[in-house]
């Protein structure tokens, strides 16, 4: 039991990809080097959210998809709950008007971070349409779409050269904020999770190492030309990831449910714990340790938000407990 829950890979790792994902919101290493800063931040860390929709991925095509409802449902309800959690943080910053609520709570997210849930929720259903076709030509036609997608972000500065896909991502962005997102970014990784591709510990460990060095030239190339719009998709980001998630289910051993739980809630509040670190941080006199030093300002998130996403865990994980002892 206590070897299969430390070989849990695909568990475990969800805890690093959370970690980059709050590294992607503080910078940690913009004081010490933004080009460190970059590459770290939008580099590295985009590994984080494809390794989530590839779990997704996985998992739904492991059961043949049966529970997708049951999936949709209880991505819908976090995604609920995360919406009513940052009225406050809308409410301040000015909020929407009714149309725009209705667009940001469909397909952008009413928060930064939110973008996620309406993006998987469209992802797996266009997901699951694609698959009607046979799984080759889903995964081609996601890849299509993930090709699209690259257009509107790292290599937006190139393709809007030309006049007539400048035209094209007008209309695009006329609907959503950004090509990161549920029609052109999640399908393919949810269907490439879905595949469960499957090499040895070596090729899989080798092959990340190759792709990984060709994706970071890739996107230092791109910095330095200044054409992304974003920097959430590279063309390379799809292999990095297959490569990625091959070592982790040759790894993987067992399952730990916690860092499920831990990892969903980390990202669901990481963005209240930046506004309170700020706000405690100029109350008491720490900016310099705690938002200045973006080392510290980093730790600080990263720390508050664990805390709370444990406290929180734990609260709910006892309330079963409760119910079954009076039973």
């Amino acid at each position: 039991m206590a070897d299969g829950r430390r070989g849990a890979a695909l568990d475990l790792f969800r805890l690093a990809a959370v970690m980059l994902v709050v590294a992607n919101h503080t910078s940690p290493l913009v004081s010490v080097s933004p080009l460190w800063d970059f590459w770290f931040t939008r580099v590295l860390a985009r590994v984080a959210v494809p390794f989530f929709l590839m779990v997704s991925g996985y998992f739904l095509a492991k059961d043949q998809w049966r529970r997708t409802g049951v999936f949709l449902k209880k991505t819908c309800l976090l995604y609920g709950a995360a919406v009513l959690l940052y009225l406050p943080l809308n409410w301040y910053n000015g909020g929407y008007g009714p149309a725009e609520w209705v667009k940001k709570l469909l397909l952008d997210g009413t928060f930064y971070h939110l973008w996620y849930f309406p993006g998987v929720i469209l992802g797996v259903l266009v997901a699951r349409g694609l698959l009607r076709l046979g799984s080759r030509t889903a995964l081609t036609a996601a890849g299509l779409l993930y090709l699209v997608g690259l257009g509107g972000d790292s290599y937006y500065g190139l393709t809007c050269q030309l006049p007539a896909l400048e035209a094209l991502y007008g209309e695009i962005f006329q609907i959503f904020a950004y090509t990161r997102n549920g029609l052109f970014f999640t399908p393919l990784f949810l269907l490439l999770g879905a595949a469960g591709v499957r090499w040895s510990v070596r090729t899989s460990a080798a092959g990340l190492c190759a792709a990984f060095a060709a994706m970071t030239a890739e996107g230092l190339w791109l910095h330095g030309l200044q054409v992304q719009r974003h920097d959430s998709m590279y063309m390379l980001l799809p292999l990095v990831m297959v490569c990625l998630f091959s070592l982790l289910l040759g790894l993987n051993r067992g399952e730990r449910r916690s860092c499920r739980k831990l990892s969903s809630l980390i990202y669901v509040l990481h963005p209240w714990c930046i506004v309170l670190v700020r706000g405690g941080a100029e109350v008491l006199g720490l900016e310099g340790p705690l938002v200045e030093n973006s080392m510290g300002h980093f730790l600080a998130v990263l720390a508050s938000s664990a805390a709370a996403s444990w406290a929180l865990w734990l609260a709910w994980s006892r309330r079963p407990l409760k119910r079954s002892n009076k039973g």
